[in-house]
């Protein structure tokens, strides 16, 4: 008798989470992604996540914008609150949620979609566009093109990135932040490289180029028996 009340209690949890979800399923989020000039963005990419959910959750619905910059979502949210962004790489604008390119002050916009008022028109404007910092990477004595792996950490939130380069390099750095730059050979050709590093502070949109030179260090000739 002492385990009928765990069973009654097991179907009760059956029932409950067998019970389906009323919250109605007719919510909608259209609008324009706009830049910091209000201008109207083609193909930028927009998120929209339930407040309760990450970020960047897996559930997160995705849509583009069209050639006027207008996205929507159609009739397919639940009623609640949403958290709303944009980003378009292509035009200097990465992704906000990203530590390494976020920006301290950065937040969502927010969405309320309940009772009579399912349906919400919005503007969403990028954020802080991201600097670019390019350039190549060589041999110092030959002038050969070297593969190497570029790597980038935001000194402010201390979150890195890292790229594989094969001579040339272009990529999106946070602006108005110290950014730490790292540069290392990484072809097998049993020789040690010098490595490059520098610190760079570039405004939204500067585009810095750089030259890499890497030294032979050590060759298998200078190593003693």
């Amino acid at each position: 008798m002492r385990c009928l009340p765990l069973i009654v209690l097991l179907l009760s949890r059956c029932a409950v989470s067998q019970t389906p979800d009323p919250t109605p399923v007719d919510g909608r989020i259209s609008g324009t992604v706009v830049n910091e000039d209000g201008k109207p963005v083609p193909g930028a990419t927009v998120y929209v996540s339930e407040e309760a959910s990450s970020l960047v959750d897996a559930n997160s619905v995705v849509a583009r914008t069209d050639v006027a910059g207008r996205f929507d979502f159609g009739r397919k949210l639940k009623h609640g609150g949403y958290e709303i962004y944009a980003r378009k790489d292509k035009d200097g604008y990465p992704d906000p949620t990203s530590k390494f390119y976020q920006p301290l002050n950065f937040s969502p916009q927010n969405v309320q979609l309940f009772g009579d008022h399912p349906a919400k028109k919005i503007t969403v404007r990028l954020k802080d566009k991201a600097a670019i910092l390019a350039g190549r990477v060589f041999d110092a004595d030959t002038g050969r093109p070297l593969k190497a792996g570029v790597g980038f950490t935001n000194l402010r939130t201390e979150a890195g990135h890292s790229v594989a380069v094969d001579g040339k390099f272009h990529a999106l750095i946070p602006s108005d932040a110290d950014v730490y730059v790292i540069v290392e050979e990484v072809d097998r050709d049993h020789a040690d490289w010098s490595v490059f590093t520098t610190k760079v502070n570039l405004q939204p949109g500067q585009k810095m180029y750089i030259d890499v030179p890497l030294f032979k260090t050590v060759t298998p000739s200078d190593t003693p028996e």
